[in-house]
């Protein structure tokens, strides 16, 4: 028997947030699941009590978010915004292949630091020399 729309919906409106602290006083919110029209609301409940500190540093790990659409894609957006306004920095680390094409489609890296290996997890203050774009984006 064919599921419901309704079942459907329940098992798409899955977004994971895992928080964990960086060495230098940032962020590392690992995502898993879907960032869409249903979910963007908890990514923005997850980075809120982190927009407090003196510089906040986000750093949003992609590799098991497995969807994102316009609303996901807004919801970085107003993310990048608000951190920016409270002098803070927010960088996506390796977006999975789906998430990546809808980047690559939409241009964000053109306004977000993208890196698409996790040795810039590693590094969080390597986002000093700029924008960190995907192969194939212009620069």
């Amino acid at each position: 028997m064919p599921h419901s729309h309704d079942e459907q919906s329940a098992a798409a409106d899955t977004l994971t947030v895992h928080t964990g602290p960086l060495p230098d006083g940032g962020v590392l919110l690992t995502l898993t699941g879907a960032l869409d029209h249903h979910t963007s609301t908890r990514l923005t409940t997850a980075v809120q009590p982190h927009l407090q500190t003196h510089t906040p540093a986000v750093w949003l790990e992609l590799s098991g978010l497995t969807f994102i659409d316009s609303t996901g894609i807004t919801c970085l957006l107003h993310l990048h915004r608000t951190i920016t306004a409270a002098h803070g920095h927010l960088t996506l680390i390796t977006p999975s292949p789906p998430v990546q094409r809808m980047l690559d489609t939409t241009g964000i890296g053109q306004v977000l630091t993208i890196h698409t290996h996790h040795d810039a997890a590693q590094t969080p203050h390597g986002t000093q020399d700029g924008p960190h774009h995907a192969p194939g984006q212009a620069r």
